[in-house]
């Protein structure tokens, strides 16, 4: 449920960001909201077993209201 929680509340608040950044004009604001960072795989990783091909890929980007709603949902599921 905390993970869940977890997930939920970065994925809210990475949207609230994205909204926020494209209200406000250029400058600071707006590079704060919208500016963040990626974490995972450039590329899939792919597991060729000659019967059956498995793709693994995993990319999750983040800014600063998707950390913030991350630690809101850690603290709402509490």
């Amino acid at each position: 449920m905390t993970l869940l929680m977890i997930l939920l509340g970065g994925i809210l608040g990475g949207y609230v960001g994205e909204l926020l950044g494209l209200v406000v004009p250029s400058g600071f604001l707006h590079d704060l909201f919208m500016k963040g960072f990626s974490l995972g795989f450039d590329s899939p990783i792919i597991l060729d077993l000659r019967v059956i091909v498995l793709t693994f890929g995993f990319k999750i980007f983040l800014n600063l209201f998707g950390v913030v709603g991350m630690i809101a949902g850690l603290y709402y599921s509490k």
